[in-house]
């Protein structure tokens, strides 16, 4: 069976997505990776001969079906047993970023997807930030991008709120020169890729019930997850059912504990016939349901559970490069205290025993 990865490069224009790709495969051949990358589907489009003049909508359907295919196009080349990444520059949830509400309803119903197969079909998304939001360096536009710096800021700012909700969402700063910021981005791709290994490391904090319809004025999305834990013959494990209004992706996760805030994580994309499957043939030892809500403030990426047994306390978490990275909490955010070393607060443990509130 093929092991394919497929991230996204997305953000605001002259964010230098396209560089990056081009940067990427070597570095990743280095490692064992077959890279494919599907450049910006826009570009492809123009070459062919599209009237920009025609509509917005008629321009971005076009980029979504030829995105579809040559995603398509690649799945199916790449052979049996190869370890392989397909890099997108920008994927099928950036038409979210030019169409207004109807039109984006409009193109999901023409493509037969829902938001989570748009944003969701993907297993990692890397927000490249635009050189427009920043004084780090000069805004330049030419080729097809003929936005205004004004512009470009506002569709960076469309972008980062679009793919918020996808698992693994990361935010790639401008910095002094491109080399140091394509040195971050190779630093998170890696640490997605499980290069050297696979590793979780992330902190656990108990806060006091946020406000929500705050949160979702912010580039934040919310979903709901059920979660179970189950043991079969090759020892335990977890399978997550994530998704809204009847459109779900299901994952299934094993972890080794390495210390109380590193472990070891291979995650895999399920259909829902194997999730079912697995569901039914193993020994299910738990199960939790809860609201998250995926949260990009500040160039980190925050993840809050609601509980339907809590009414006064939530549960935050991040996951960090490095046990020593320094964590920042918003500062909307009221904590209680850390729980990364209180079993007591592990999912786990909540299915079957649930602490009091401390507030």
């Amino acid at each position: 069976m093929n092991h394919i990865s497929k991230i996204v490069l997305s953000g605001g224009p002259s964010g230098g997505k396209s560089r990056a790709i081009k940067m990427l495969i070597p570095k990743l051949n280095e490692y064992g990776y077959k890279v494919y990358p599907v450049f910006e589907s826009a570009e492809e489009v123009l070459s062919e001969g599209f009237d920009r003049d025609k509509p917005v909508y008629e321009f971005q359907k076009a980029i979504a079906l030829n995105q579809l295919k040559r995603e398509k196009e690649i799945e199916n080349s790449i052979p049996e047993n190869e370890n392989a990444v397909i890099i997108c520059d920008r994927g099928l949830m950036d038409a979210r970023v030019y169409l207004d509400d109807e039109d984006f309803e409009r193109i999901k119903t023409e493509l037969g997807m829902s938001e989570i197969d748009l944003r969701d079909r993907y297993d990692a998304v890397f927000h490249m930030d635009s050189t427009s939001n920043s004084s780090k360096s000069a805004y330049i536009n030419g080729g097809i991008r003929i936005e205004s710096e004004s512009e470009a800021q506002s569709i960076n700012e469309k972008s980062l709120r679009a793919w918020c909700g996808n698992p693994h969402y990361r935010f790639i700063p401008v910095c002094e020169s491109y080399h140091k910021k394509f040195d971050i981005l190779l630093k998170e791709v890696k640490s997605f890729l499980g290069i050297p290994k696979p590793l979780e490391i992330e902190r656990k904090f108990l806060i006091e019930y946020p406000d929500t319809d705050y949160m979702l004025t912010l580039p934040c999305s919310k979903s709901f997850i059920e979660q179970s834990y189950l043991t079969g013959k090759n020892g335990r494990f977890r399978l997550r059912k994530r998704g809204e209004n009847g459109s779900w992706i299901y994952i299934k996760t094993v972890k080794r504990k390495i210390s109380e805030t590193v472990r070891e994580e291979k995650e895999t994309r399920l259909t829902k016939e194997e999730y079912e499957n697995l569901m039914n043939e193993n020994i299910l030892t738990g199960t939790i349901r809860k609201e998250r809500y995926c949260l990009m403030y500040k160039g980190t990426y925050y993840e809050i559970d609601i509980f339907p047994f809590w009414n006064k306390q939530a549960y935050l978490e991040v996951e960090l490069l490095s046990e020593n990275e320094k964590i920042r909490i918003p500062e909307f955010i009221k904590v209680i205290r850390e729980v990364t070393y209180d079993p007591r607060y592990k999912n786990s443990s909540l299915c079957n025993s649930i602490p009091k509130e401390e507030i």
